[in-house]
């Protein structure tokens, strides 16, 4: 039974189709025990500990390193198994971080999608902007005491990943000069892809400083900014929501080169799912206080 989610673990889809049995045992050498280490790692640290072993001598026994379907198999279990605990067990605050992350994420691309459209929904665009502004205040405010401990000395080990969003944003020009030499939509994509990649660099980053440096935050402090932050979300959604209703644009090209609608319909629908998961941080931060 996973101590997370009380369900048995199995093995993924490929390797039942094999007929393998996993068998305990540490992790043979073997050519592709690299591999093998570096997928186990994918997987959160509490199922480590209870399968890490055993699921690491099924990999190895399947010569993982000729079976890229396998790969990509064990990657979306390390992605559920990620998105179990942070539904289940995680603390408000991470919650509420990567909640934070996606919001970002979409918010940059309902940026990217409205930069071409002037007049219709300027209102409800105005909405969007403030309300994320508001949002992005509350969980600063919330985060403040872990910073001002930070500050103080509490933990000199994690001032290192503060360096982190620093790092990924110099990263990401270096990306943003091989994307222009790309060009096109190829190259567009490219850069995309480095923009999520640092946002989620940053949010792991400040998620750790936050479980790592001890806070007495004042007691109603975070259930009140997690609330904020929750409503904030919320509302830009609605905005962004009502935003393209009155653009209501068929043929202009969205997010991706994609057609208008499915990229407005995308990012509401991931700007939803980051508001229900800084509803379930606020849940979660207010049960904690009572």
């Amino acid at each position: 039974m996973s101590e997370r989610t009380g369900r048995k673990w199995t093995a993924p889809r490929d390797a039942r189709r094999e007929g393998h049995e996993s068998t305990p045992g540490r992790l043979s050498v073997s050519e592709d025990a690299r591999l093998v280490r570096a997928l186990v790692a994918c997987y959160p640290a509490g199922w480590r500990r209870r399968y890490g072993d055993e699921y690491a001598q099924l990999l190895s026994d399947l010569r993982i390193h000729r079976r890229p379907a396998l790969i990509i198999d064990s990657l979306r279990g390390a992605v559920r198994a990620h998105g179990g605990e942070l539904m289940s067990r995680a603390a408000p605050m991470t919650v509420a971080v990567w909640a934070a992350g996606l919001f970002t994420v979409a918010g940059i691309g309902f940026a990217k999608l409205a930069e071409d459209f002037r007049g219709p929904g300027r209102t409800a665009h105005a909405i969007v902007v403030l309300m994320s502004a508001v949002a992005l205040l509350a969980l600063v405010a919330a985060a403040a005491p872990s910073g001002l401990a930070l500050l103080r000395g509490r933990d000199s080990g994690a001032w290192k990943y503060v360096a982190v969003p620093v790092v990924g944003v110099a990263l990401w020009f270096g990306v943003l000069a091989v994307a222009v030499a790309i060009g096109g939509k190829p190259g567009f994509v490219l850069l995309a892809l480095a923009g999520v990649g640092v946002v989620a660099a940053t949010a792991w980053a400040a998620d750790t400083v936050l479980r790592r440096v001890p806070a007495s935050p004042p007691r109603r402090l975070r259930p009140v900014a997690l609330t904020v932050l929750a409503a904030g979300m919320g509302l830009a959604t609605v905005a962004a929501l009502v935003w393209g209703l009155q653009v209501r644009s068929r043929g202009a090209a969205g997010f991706l080169a994609t057609p208008f609608l499915p990229s407005w319909l995308g990012l509401v629908l991931a700007l939803g799912a980051a508001t229900a998961l800084a509803g379930l941080a606020d849940r979660r931060q207010l049960r904690a206080e009572s």
